[in-house]
C-alpha cells in the first residue's frame, strides 16, 4: 500500500515538472529594409531578412541578442560588411504557456518588445542611424 501510493506520487511530480516546461512559437519581425540578426542564449545567429519574420521557440528562460545591420543604398541596398546600426540584449521569460521579452528601463527604439503578441520582437524602420 506504501509502496503504490509513493509511485503514484512520483508519477504525478515527474507529470507536474514536465507540464511545467515552457513551449512559446513567437516571431522576429523586422519592417525595415535592413537586416536583423537574432540568436538565444549565446545559440547560434540568425537572419531575419527586410520586411520578413522568423519564429522563435522559448523553451526556458533566458537571453535574445538582437542586431541591426544597415545595407547600404550606395550598393544597391545589399548587405555591406559592418558594424551593427543598433544591438542590444534582452532578458527573456518562458513559464508554463507565458512567454514574454522581460522590458527594462531604459528605451527599446527601434524595437517593439511584446507586440503584438506576448513574446514576439518587432523592429521598427524608425530610430536607426543607418545611411
Amino acid at each position: 500500500m506504501r509502496h503504490a501510493a509513493g509511485v503514484a506520487a512520483l508519477g504525478l511530480a515527474l507529470g507536474t515538472a514536465q507540464a511545467a516546461q515552457a513551449g512559446c512559437t513567437r516571431q522576429v519581425i523586422n519592417r525595415t529594409v535592413h537586416d536583423v540578426v537574432f540568436s538565444q542564449d549565446g545559440g547560434p545567429a540568425i537572419t531575419v531578412q527586410p520586411r520578413r519574420a522568423r519564429t522563435i521557440l522559448y523553451r526556458q528562460s533566458g537571453r535574445v541578442d538582437v542586431a541591426v545591420y544597415c545595407r547600404s543604398r550606395l550598393a544597391g541596398l545589399e548587405p555591406v560588411p559592418q558594424e551593427p546600426a543598433f544591438q542590444a540584449a534582452f532578458d527573456t521569460v518562458a513559464v508554463l504557456d507565458r512567454c514574454y521579452v522581460a522590458v527594462g528601463r531604459g528605451g527599446t527604439q527601434p524595437i517593439a518588445l511584446n507586440n503584438p503578441r506576448q513574446g514576439d520582437i518587432v523592429v521598427a524602420p524608425y530610430g536607426l542611424a543607418c545611411p
